[in-house]
């Protein structure tokens, strides 16, 4: 059989009083020390020591922690069924391809095969196989593909629950949880939700365990490990977040920081004053959501548009504009975060002081469920970034069928000294009508003009129905293992992401201190509208000192 050339786990060999750099090579964030300490068990707690016995000898996780690396575990669970009818999705799961771990995945990330069988005759066995199965999908590609592989791929010999130490105490108390009637969930007239079996789980950059999640490519398809892959980029983009907001000195202003049921929330709070404000080029939202549940179905369920807004009239927010927007994830356990670059939107907080937002994470209607949720303004001077002076809203979206096309044009004026003008885009296309799955799946464009010139019309960045148009951007941030259809790409957008604000350069068509007219239109394709819904905050933005 094929054998993997990997010397036994050991740890790497270092000069004793060498301290490690602290930063990772070749990959973002900085380095996190290894923290000793009993840990905990929920989803997010502090992960502690453990060592497996594996095929190439013990694996312990101190002795290997290099404080840049994240570990995910893939087990095979045998036939626990009462009643088995038809195949046993551990035995699918089991079988499919493995090689796309290596291919797909981030080179920081460890794999450790595991097994819950209880005869260690066949846990063995079942790991020798899986080692030769990998062995020789590698000895038929690239070199450079697989480089520095072996050592981060570990075949445990331990049964999962009775591996000593954190893993497999956390592993146990999983599933006792999991078939207790404390692990149900109850969905209404759908009945009681069990939590599922954890064919998945992870530690994190920072040394946290994770839930993993779903390995369905498409809801209904069998699962895979080839959707394992997408776990450490998820990791990596979380550790650059907390990489940046260290790095960047800012004045945060926090909007929301507590565990919240509810989905809608009208915040006021204090700006720093007209002068400070007048400084600032750089606005950051900082968005963290950790849903705390075991059961991925006590999360919020579905991909809704979240944002934030400000309020124009104060607490009534009757009127308000968006500033920033992101969609939630389907039934995800445990942390998202991300950075929004709301820069343009400066224009329209430069006077400081008492400030009120409305914060959305979801329908006020939506089954409610618990996540704790920080989302705080950063503002920064970069000192060479344009500062917005100006903004105002030139249109908004609606239903996308044939009355689209009837927005008037719309007229600005900028001041004498603006030396540049954008339109800034928050943009997004949603519903799935029959025939052409517009506007989430489908090629709707927008056009605009300036003064008569036509701008380059604008297209999704993504091509919406790719199959895996979303999981490859795990590395920006989309949560891997979603439990539902989070992984195909959609036009603008995906479940657990930012819909990043589009700005374009439209200063050359501006006559500045004159009045301007921008004139808009939406396309299906090359065509009129075909159906669904867009989500449009469109903005004329100028900038000066």
């Amino acid at each position: 059989a094929e054998t993997l050339d990997a010397a036994p786990d050991a740890a790497v060999d270092a000069a004793p009083d060498a301290a490690p750099p602290p930063t990772c090579d070749g990959v973002p964030g900085a380095r996190v020390a290894f923290a000793d300490g009993a840990g905990g068990f929920q989803f997010g707690d502090l992960a502690a020591d453990f060592t497996a016995n594996t095929l190439d000898g013990p694996l312990t996780l101190s002795q290997h922690w290099t404080g840049c690396d994240s570990y995910v575990f893939l087990v095979y669970f045998p036939d626990l069924r009462q009643t088995p009818q038809g195949p046993w999705i551990g035995d699918a799961l089991w079988d499919s391809d493995p090689l796309p771990l290596l291919t797909l995945g981030a080179p920081n990330t460890h794999y450790v095969f595991l097994s819950f069988e209880p005869d260690a005759e066949a846990r063995r066995a079942r790991m020798e196989a899986m080692r030769s199965r990998i062995a020789l999908g590698i000895s038929v590609r690239p070199a450079e593909m697989t480089a520095g592989w072996a050592e981060r791929l570990h075949f445990v010999t331990d049964r999962l629950t009775e591996v000593e130490g954190s893993l497999g105490a956390f592993a146990s108390d999983y599933l006792d949880f999991m078939f207790s009637p404390e692990g149900l969930v109850d969905l209404g007239d759908r009945g009681m939700a069990q939590a599922p079996l954890p064919f998945t789980f992870a530690i994190d950059r920072f040394q946290r365990w994770d839930a993993g999640g779903s390995l369905s490519p498409v809801v209904g398809q069998p699962q895979t490990w080839a959707m394992a892959a997408y776990f450490g980029p998820f990791y990596n983009h979380m550790a650059a977040v907390r990489a940046r907001v260290a790095a960047e000195p800012a004045t945060e202003v926090v909007l929301l920081d507590e565990r919240v049921s509810d989905r809608v929330f009208v915040r006021t709070v204090t700006l720093p004053d007209a002068a400070a404000m007048a400084e600032v080029d750089t606005l950051d939202l900082d968005v963290g959501v950790f849903c705390p549940a075991r059961n991925p179905f006590g999360c919020s369920e579905w991909d809704r548009i979240a944002d934030v807004e400000l309020c124009l009239d104060g607490p009534d927010c009757a009127e308000r504009r968006e500033i920033a927007r992101w969609i939630t994830p389907y039934w995800r356990r445990g942390e998202r975060r991300w950075l929004i670059d709301a820069s343009p939107f400066l224009a329209l907080l430069r006077a400081g002081g008492e400030t009120t937002f409305r914060v959305e994470m979801g329908p006020e209607w939506e089954r409610k469920t618990e996540r704790d949720a920080r989302i705080a303004l950063r503002l920064r001077t970069a000192g060479d970034a344009p500062r917005a002076q100006g903004a105002e809203r030139a249109f908004t979206g609606g239903s996308f069928g044939a009355d689209y096309n009837t927005r008037e044009p719309f007229t600005f004026t900028p001041p004498a000294d603006a030396d540049r003008v954008e339109l800034v885009l928050i943009l997004s296309g949603h519903g799935q009508t029959d025939g052409d799955n517009c506007a989430e799946w489908c090629d709707h464009r927008h056009a605009f003009t300036v003064n008569g010139a036509d701008i380059p019309v604008v297209r999704s960045p993504q091509a919406p129905g790719t199959l895996r148009g979303c999981a490859d951007r795990a590395g920006e941030g989309v949560p891997p293992g979603q439990w539902g259809n989070w992984a195909p790409g959609r036009a603008y957008w995906c479940p657990g992401l930012p819909v990043d604000a589009i700005r374009i350069d439209v200063t050359e068509h501006v006559q500045p201190g004159m009045e301007n007219t921008v004139t808009y239109r939406g396309q299906f394709g090359a065509r009129e509208p075909a159906g669904g819904d867009i989500a449009l905050s469109a903005y004329v933005v100028w900038y000066g000192q």
